[in-house]
C-alpha cells in the first residue's frame, strides 16, 4: 500500500507539467529577398567567403582597438546592458521557482495573562512546517517560467546589439576625430602657401608687375582661410568630445596621426550572399526570441481557463513547555488537496488570452521589421560601396588634373600671362577638393564599419 501511495505521488509529480497549451513556434517567413545583389553594385565578391570575425581583426589601426577596448571597459550604456541581462535573469529564477514544492518554517511563542495580578502569565511554544505545491497539468506555471527564460536570452543579445553599437560609435568618433585633424591641417598648410602667395604679390607691387586688385584678392584668401582654421578647430573640438562620451573617460584623446593606407580590413562578401545571414544579428535573434515568449504567454493565458491543483501539507506543534515543544504529544499533521475551478470572472480569462494573442501578433510584426531594416542596412551598403570608391577615384584624378593647373597658373601669372584670378580660381579649387576627398575617404570606412555591423559582426572578440 505505501509503495502504490509513493507511486501515485511520484506519478502526479511527473505529470505536473508535462502538458503545454503554447501554440507550436514557427518562425516567420523572412519578408526580404533570398539573396542580396552584389553584381548590380558593381563588387567584385570573394571566392573566401564571409566569415564573421571579431572587432579586433576588423579594426587595422591599432588605436582603434585600443580605444574599442578602453569603452568596452567604461561606458555606461554597456554596463546598464549588462545590468537587464542580471535582472532578466533574476526574474526568470523567481518565475521558474514557482514550479517547484514550497517548503516554510516558522515559530511563535504567545504570552497571556490576566489584567490583575492574581492570574500568572503563561507562554504557549508552537512550531511548524508546511509544504505547498501547485500541480501543474496544463502547463500554466512552466509556460510562464519559459516565457521568462526567452525574455532572459533576448536580453543577452540585446547586450551584444549595443556592444556592436558601441564597437561602431567608437570607431566612427575616432575617424571623424582624425578627419577633424586633418582638415585642420590642410587649412593650416593652405594658409601658408596663401602667406607665401601674398609676400609673391606684394614683391611684384613694389616693381610694378602688378596691381592692388590681385594684392587684396591675396588677402581675401587669408582671411577666408583663417575663418576657416576657426571653423576647423570648433569641429575638433566637438570631435573630441564626442570621442570622450563614447569612450566613457575624459582623458586626453589622441592627437592627429599620419595618414594611413587603410584603418580597416575589407568585409569580404562570397559570390552568392544569402539573406539568411541577417539571422546572426543581434537585434534580430532579440526579436525572435521575445516572439518565443510571447508564444509561451498565451499557454499561460490558455490554462488559466481550466482548473488549477495545489496541494498543502502542515505539520505543527504547541506546548506550554519549551523542553515538550517537540513531542509527539503536541503534534498534528493536515493534508489539504485543492481545486480551484474558473466559472465565473467577467471574461478576464478571454481578455487575457486576446492580450497574449495580440502581442504575439506585434512580436511577429516586430520580427519581419527588424529583418527588413536589417536588409535595407546591407543593401545601403554595398550600393554605396562602388559608389564611394568611384568617386574617390575620380576626385583623385581631379587633384592630379587641379595640381598641374595650380603650378601652370602660377608660371603664367609671373610671367604677365594671365591675371590673378586665375591663380586664385586654382588654389581655391585645390583647397576645395582636397576636403572633399578627405570627406569621401571617411564616408568609406564609415561605411564599410555599417557593412561589417549590418552583417552582424562587431561584437566577438
Amino acid at each position: 500500500m505505501f509503495r502504490l501511495k509513493r507511486l501515485s505521488i511520484s506519478t502526479l509529480f511527473f505529470l505536473a507539467g508535462c502538458v503545454s497549451l503554447a501554440p507550436d513556434y514557427q518562425r516567420p517567413q523572412s519578408p526580404v529577398p533570398e539573396r542580396f545583389s552584389l553584381s548590380r553594385n558593381g563588387l567584385t565578391p570573394s571566392t573566401s567567403g564571409y566569415q564573421e570575425t571579431g572587432w579586433r581583426a576588423f579594426f587595422a589601426d591599432p588605436e582603434v582597438a585600443r580605444l574599442i577596448a578602453e569603452a568596452l571597459n567604461n561606458n555606461r550604456d554597456l554596463r546598464m546592458a549588462a545590468l537587464k541581462v542580471q535582472e532578466a535573469r533574476a526574474q526568470y529564477n523567481v518565475t521558474d521557482a514557482e514550479r517547484y514544492p514550497q517548503l516554510n518554517a516558522s515559530t511563535s511563542v504567545t504570552y497571556s495573562g490576566g489584567l490583575k495580578n492574581d492570574k500568572p502569565t503563561t507562554q504557549q511554544y508552537e512550531a511548524g512546517m508546511d509544504l505547498s505545491f501547485e500541480l501543474d497539468f496544463f502547463g500554466k506555471l512552466k509556460n510562464m517560467s519559459d516565457a521568462d527564460r526567452q525574455n532572459f536570452f533576448a536580453s543577452e543579445e540585446a547586450q551584444r546589439a549595443v556592444q556592436i553599437l558601441l564597437v561602431s560609435s567608437v570607431s566612427q568618433s575616432y575617424f571623424n576625430q582624425q578627419l577633424a585633424w586633418a582638415q585642420l591641417n590642410i587649412a593650416r598648410e593652405t594658409l601658408s602657401n596663401y602667406e607665401q602667395s601674398y609676400g609673391f604679390v606684394e614683391q611684384q607691387l613694389v616693381t610694378g608687375s602688378t596691381n592692388m586688385l590681385a594684392l587684396e584678392q591675396a588677402r581675401g584668401l587669408i582671411e577666408s582661410t583663417r575663418a576657416e582654421i576657426a571653423r576647423r578647430e570648433g569641429e575638433l573640438a566637438q570631435a573630441n568630445n564626442a570621442l570622450q562620451l563614447v569612450l566613457g573617460t575624459y582623458r586626453a584623446v589622441p592627437k592627429s596621426s599620419p595618414d594611413k593606407d587603410k584603418d580597416v580590413n575589407p568585409v569580404t562578401l562570397p559570390p552568392d550572399l544569402s539573406s539568411d545571414i541577417l539571422l546572426q544579428r543581434p537585434d534580430i535573434m532579440e526579436a525572435e526570441y521575445q516572439l518565443r515568449a510571447a508564444n509561451a504567454n498565451i499557454g499561460a493565458a490558455r490554462a488559466a481557463f481550466f482548473p488549477s491543483i495545489s496541494l498543502t501539507s502542515e505539520l505543527s506543534t504547541g506546548s506550554t513547555e519549551l523542553s515538550n515543544l517537540f513531542s509527539a504529544a503536541g503534534g498534528m499533521w493536515n493534508f489539504i488537496p485543492k481545486i480551484d475551478i474558473p466559472i465565473f470572472n467577467a471574461g478576464r480569462n478571454e481578455a487575457s488570452l486576446q492580450l497574449a494573442e495580440i502581442r504575439q501578433q506585434q512580436s511577429v510584426v516586430n520580427y519581419e521589421q527588424k529583418i527588413q531594416t536589417a536588409f535595407k542596412d546591407v543593401s545601403d551598403a554595398l550600393a554605396l560601396r562602388a559608389s564611394i570608391r568611384q568617386q574617390i577615384e575620380a576626385q583623385q584624378r581631379y587633384l592630379d588634373s587641379l595640381n598641374i593647373t595650380l603650378q601652370r597658373a602660377r608660371g603664367l601669372y609671373a610671367s604677365g600671362a594671365v591675371s590673378y584670378i586665375e591663380v586664385l580660381d586654382a588654389e581655391r579649387s585645390l583647397f576645395s577638393t582636397r576636403q572633399t576627398l578627405l570627406d569621401l575617404k571617411y564616408s568609406q570606412q564609415v561605411n564599410e564599419i555599417n557593412l561589417y555591423t549590418a552583417l552582424g559582426g562587431g561584437w566577438a572578440e
